[in-house]
Parts: C-alpha cells; sequence; structure tokens
C-alpha cells in the first residue's frame, strides 16, 4: 500500500481526504501543523506528499520548496491543492509534481496520487 502524508489547516478536510485515500487503498498519515509535518517526514518518509498551498501562516508551495532541497526527500514527489486561483508558474517553481484544484474527488487524488508512487 502506497503510504501518503497529507497536511492542510483545514482538519474537517484532513480527515475526509486521509478516509478517502484509506477507502482507495493507501496509508495515511494527516497532520495539521507545519513542526507535525517535518517531524512525520523524518520519522516514516511517504511515499508521496500532499500539501494544500494555503495554511494560515504557512504557504505549501514554500514547503514544497523545502522538501525539493532536502537531500534525503527530493525524491518523493508531491502534489499540491486549493481551491484559489495559482498560477502553474509558482506550482512549477515550487517543485510539485503536480496540482489539484478544490473541490476535487477523491478518485481522482488518488489515481494521481498512485501515478506518482510509481
Amino acid at each position: 500500500m502506497p503510504h501518503v502524508l497529507i497536511m492542510d489547516d483545514e482538519t474537517d478536510l484532513l480527515e475526509m481526504v486521509g478516509f478517502g485515500l484509506t477507502m482507495h487503498g493507501f496509508t495515511t498519515m494527516c497532520v495539521s501543523e507545519r513542526a507535525d509535518f517535518f517531524s512525520e517526514l523524518a520519522t516514516r518518509p511517504p511515499d508521496v506528499i500532499l500539501i494544500d498551498i494555503y495554511l494560515g501562516t504557512a504557504d505549501g508551495r514554500e514547503i514544497c520548496k523545502q522538501i525539493k532541497e532536502s537531500k534525503d526527500f527530493s525524491h518523493i514527489s508531491v502534489i499540491l491543492y486549493s481551491a484559489g486561483n495559482i498560477p502553474d508558474e509558482s506550482i512549477m517553481q515550487s517543485g510539485a509534481g503536480g496540482f489539484v484544484s478544490k473541490p476535487f474527488g477523491v478518485q481522482e487524488l488518488a489515481e494521481k496520487l498512485l501515478s506518482l508512487c510509481k
């Protein structure tokens, strides 16, 4: 089973996405705080990462850049998601492997994540 690390500051959405991906065969770890995210990343590196762009006090694109600049984690694919109007250029500059616009279907998301796990 692919393991996905999910970060979102909206806990209801975080739980819903985590549950939906579990129903599609993923194991998930859901975190809402930046410090918890990096702690979990170091403890159990996932096969793929899913991060909301707008995280209150943080920006998922900047977190993605940090991951991609890390020698230990740069190989892990990252998908960003948001309800905002996000320029494609900012997604590419972050190093993310893709972007999903809210609202999204869990099936669509699962397929995208699985394609990056291979």
